[in-house]
This record gives C-alpha cells, sequence and structure tokens, in this order.
C-alpha cells in the first residue's frame, strides 16, 4: 500500500463501496483507496474476511466499515443507505462463477446468478446512488469487468456474456452522466492470480489458458 502522503490523500473527503471487498482484486483496490484516505464500506458476504481487511486498513491509519450482505437481495440499498448515506465512489467487483462446462450442461439457476450479481445488482446500486452523485456535481463509479467479455472464454458462456453486458451499461452511462461531474468506467483485466482464479478447475490442473481468463 502506498503511504498515506498528501499527494496520495486526494479522496480523503469522500466515501467509497467496494463490493466483494474481502479478497482478491476487491481487498487491493479497498487496500488502495484507504490509502488514498477514502472512508470505504467494506461489502462482501463472509465478515471474517472483511473483518481481515478492514483491520489491515485501519493498522495504516485509514477508515473502513464493513457490510456484510448479499448485493442481489432486494433489500441491499436499505442496508447500504443505513451505512453509507451518502456515496462519492462506488466499485463493483463482485461476481458469480457458474461451473466451468458447455452452455448446456450449466444449471439456469446459475447462468441467472451470475448475470444478478454482475450486471442487474450493480445497475440497481448506481441508480441508488446517482441521483445523489448529480446533485453533488462529483461521482466515480468503476465496473470490473474481464477479457473473456472481448475474447470470450471456452467453457464460461455465462460469464463472459454478464461481463460483456457491462460495456453497453457503461458506455450509455458515462454519456448520461459526463455532464454532471459524474465519470463511469469499465476495467477489462486479464488473468490475475487471486484465490478464486487459482481454485478454478483449470487452475489446479496447470497453468491457467486464455480460455479460463477471469
Amino acid at each position: 500500500m502506498k503511504p498515506h502522503n498528501s499527494k496520495s490523500r486526494e479522496l480523503a473527503s469522500r466515501t467509497a463501496l467496494i463490493t466483494g471487498a474481502g479478497r482478491g482484486l476487491g481487498r487491493g483496490i479497498a487496500l488502495e483507496l484507504a490509502a488514498m484516505g477514502a472512508h470505504v464500506v467494506l461489502c462482501g458476504r463472509t465478515r471474517a474476511v472483511l473483518d481481515e481487511t478492514a483491520a489491515a486498513i485501519e493498522r495504516s491509519g485509514g477508515r473502513a466499515v464493513v457490510l456484510v450482505a448479499d448485493i442481489t437481495a432486494r433489500n441491499f440499498t436499505a442496508e447500504l443507505e443505513r451505512v453509507a448515506p451518502q456515496l462519492d465512489v462506488v466499485v463493483h467487483n463482485a461476481t458469480s462463477f457458474p461451473s466451468y462446462g458447455a452452455l448446456e450442461d450449466v444449471l439456469a439457476a446459475e447462468i441467472a446468478r451470475v448475470h444478478e450479481v454482475a450486471v442487474l445488482a450493480p445497475m440497481r446500486i448506481t441508480a441508488h446512488v446517482l441521483g445523489g452523485m448529480k446533485e453533488r456535481g462529483f461521482g466515480r463509479i468503476v465496473f470490473l469487468g474481464s477479457i473473456a467479455a472481448s475474447t470470450g472464454a471456452i467453457h464460461q458462456a455465462p460469464y463472459a456474456s454478464a461481463k460483456s453486458a457491462l460495456s453497453g451499461l457503461v458506455k450509455s452511462l458515462a454519456l448520461e452522466c459526463a455532464a454532471r461531474g459524474v465519470t463511469v468506467n469499465l476495467v477489462e483485466p486479464g488473468l490475475v492470480l487471486t484465490e478464486r482464479v487459482l481454485d478454478a478447475p483449470a487452475a489446479r490442473s496447470g497453468c491457467p489458458s486464455r480460455s479460463s481468463r477471469p
């Protein structure tokens, strides 16, 4: 983590939500935003890993609050409002992976879940925060996509299609919000050796291939 110097404290007056903040990319993003001075809201479904991330932030002099919740729950925005009435930065990092396999072998419930977590829930959260961001003239919204959206991914059709859907959403929101001081961006990382990737079948069988990238 970067030291807390004047240059890195540009978010000192801001509150940031990071979904899927307990592990992997979400944890790294949360640590970095805290190092930039943001008061971070760590959201996820597993308290233990969220508490570990919060403790790491606080040891470095940052501020963090833990929100244990499922972003797909219909009452999620009410819970979010209780913990953070105002949000200046939102990073949509949480995702869901269906079983690796041919599309015809993937359960319909798994397909629905990956689209709900990657697209529909983030859209609802964004709709919840946008009004306030526009009124204040400041907002930063970042969606975590995947290179799979551009390249495709064998045995990951539901995941790749969900991540691909973010492109149209982000482009539309960016055009809609630009004049109001709110930026909306999509980041499409390639293979990052997080816990989830290392636990994936392709990783267990050897070096992950291009087709298995997250």
